[in-house]
């Protein structure tokens, strides 16, 4: 049975999940028995319908939740070990988990109104209603304090939402491998064929920025694949590729930051430590900063998630919601 067919908004729960709720952000959720894990469905302000999972601790002593974003086409139900892995360890401590769909979702998925989302047709900077829908969700449900953890794409845009909106109720940021796209394009496809590439976007985009790119360069829009590959969009909060480039965003960023890089990621274009110095130099706004490289991991740290789990939950009790004062750290 699809979610959506599971969930319904005059379904009946216990939980706190449906208690309260916000006008133009609206959630359902259905528990299931014996399992700790509710379906729930968020809707965004502009109206787009977010489906995925909570697990609730069965202590709430942190009042937290970690609410997770994840990567470019991906889903709620992507990497189910890092979620078990990750969920467990969290509800040990008295922390919820929260992971939602994003509106790119899957390569091509239903957007606001008539228009198409998806990783193909999704616009970056909606991304914010699809992350103030995460938060309201996990506050509504009794979580006062929130840390925003984003992989690849999902890195992209916790940065770029806690720079934009600096959401007090937010406690602190996780960005899981956070690769450039444009760095890791220029390393696949050369960086003069990359230039070629989004010059003939730009050609396409001037016509109709809906309509698709050559099929070799991946399923996009011109619109997307721009926002994606073109140097300076608001996509391209980590640049550091082009070195005397200011990092807008991350300096912008006063909770604490933890950039958590797998030495083994495929797309990395220079040494994963050389990459957590470049976040350190530029994270002068933030309340502490942490680099944590994971031995052996790739980008989606398959084979690596108990390890990842722990730095992760490590680096909350220290940096987030323990009583320690706040410190910069070298990884």
């Amino acid at each position: 049975m699809a979610l959506r067919d599971s969930v319904h908004p005059r379904k009946r729960s216990h939980g706190p999940l449906t208690a309260r709720r916000n006008p133009g952000e609206r959630a359902a959720v259905a528990r299931i028995p014996g399992v700790p894990v509710c379906l729930v469905r968020v809707r965004t302000r502009d109206g787009v319908w977010l489906d995925g999972v909570v697990v609730e601790p069965r202590s709430r002593r942190r009042n937290a939740a970690l609410v997770w974003v994840h990567g470019l086409g991906s889903t709620f139900a992507s990497g189910q070990p890092l979620i078990g892995a990750l969920s467990r360890r969290l509800a040990a401590k008295g922390i919820a988990y929260v992971k939602l769909n994003t509106r790119g979702h899957d390569v091509v998925a239903r957007g606001p109104g008539r228009r198409l989302g998806g990783a193909a047709f999704e616009r970056f900077g909606e991304s914010v209603h699809d992350i103030r829908a995460m938060i309201g969700l996990a506050r509504r449900a009794g979580y006062g304090r929130i840390v925003l953890a984003g992989h690849s794409t999902g890195a992209n845009k916790v940065l770029h939402y806690a720079a934009r909106v600096r959401d007090r109720r937010v406690r602190g940021l996780i960005l899981l491998g956070p690769v450039s796209d444009i760095a890791g394009e220029m390393k696949r496809v050369g960086a003069r064929e990359l230039r070629r590439r989004v010059a003939v976007a730009e050609r396409i985009a001037r016509r109709d920025p809906e309509a698709l790119v050559p099929r070799a360069f991946g399923v996009h829009s011109a619109r997307r694949y721009l926002s994606l590959y073109r140097p300076g969009a608001a996509e391209d909060v980590f640049p550091y590729y082009r070195p005397a480039t200011r990092w807008t965003a991350l300096r912008r960023v006063r909770v604490p930051v933890a950039a958590v890089i797998g030495d083994r990621d495929e797309y990395l274009d220079r040494p994963a430590a050389a990459l957590v110095a470049a976040f350190e130099e530029n994270a002068t706004g933030a309340r502490s900063f942490t680099g944590i490289v994971v031995p052996g991991a790739r980008h989606g740290f398959q084979g690596q998630e108990e390890t990842l789990a722990r730095a992760v939950v490590r680096w909350l009790e220290a940096r987030c919601l323990g009583d320690r004062p706040a410190a910069r750290r070298r990884p």
